[in-house]
């Protein structure tokens, strides 16, 4: 199964979020599915429900407990990004250290061009989430800079924090619906609920199951599953 890459140029745009929760809303559609936290920030975790004192294991540490949330286990990636025998696995694409039936979604922040180059080759799908905002337009051409377009093959993107009350907001929705035609995989519109429930510690669809986001969360998963090729492979699997 493949590996879906999460990563913005962009900071503060949610991709943390998005990346837990397509974790979450895989592993309820079936699939096996392990998150990996890139990041220094180590705030993946905080979508699941969990606290800022809670240690996730270290992906190559094989003696580690593991640590499972709704279905998705969860794994501290940071140093790994460093590991030598991890880089030299990158290097070869015949032997990726994401083959296998399982399903990894990596979070990778927004200044970490390196990581998020390294793991490029190996993913399925590079998830860029957006903000309707302008210094989320403006970081646009650092999607993949010296390109002479942005409408790569295995980027989609995705409108986060979209309010149609706000003009610039609904304006900007329609200026990337015809830039990226398909490629704009799916909007998430703007609930104050997604704060509150981290800051709760709360998993959202627990802290608010009426969340307008989770119904857009929801359609935004099954557009994934088609573009990271996740149905054509589940068929394989099972025939």
């Amino acid at each position: 199964m493949p590996l879906i890459l999460c990563h913005s140029p962009k900071g503060g745009v949610g991709t943390s979020f998005i990346a837990a929760q397509l974790a979450i809303h895989l592993a309820q559609r079936g699939h096996d599915v392990s998150a990996l936290d890139f990041t220094y920030q180590d705030s993946l975790k905080l979508y699941f429900g969990l606290t800022p004192a809670q240690g996730l294991p270290e992906l190559n540490d094989g003696s580690a407990d593991q640590i499972a949330v709704s279905g998705v286990a969860l794994f501290s990636a940071y140093g790994l990004r460093r590991d030598a025998t991890f880089q030299d696995l990158l290097g070869k694409p015949d032997h990726s250290p994401f083959a296998g039936k399982k399903i990894f979604i990596a979070d990778v922040a927004a200044g970490d061009r390196e990581t998020k180059d390294m793991l490029l080759p190996h993913a399925a799908l590079h998830v860029c989430p957006l903000h309707p905002r302008p210094g989320s337009l403006a970081a646009l051409p650092k999607v993949e800079p010296g390109t002479a377009t942005i409408d790569l093959a295995k980027t989609g993107f995705v409108l986060n924090h979209l309010d149609d009350t706000h003009r610039l907001s609904r304006h900007t929705h329609i200026f990337l619906r015809e830039l990226f035609g398909s490629k704009l995989l799916g909007t998430i519109r703007r609930d104050e609920a997604v704060n509150e429930a981290s800051a709760m510690f709360e998993p959202l669809a627990r802290f608010a199951p009426a969340s307008v986001a989770l119904n857009d969360l929801r359609r935004l998963v099954t557009t994934v599953e088609q573009a990271a090729g996740l149905v054509e492979a589940a068929a394989e699997a099972a025939s």
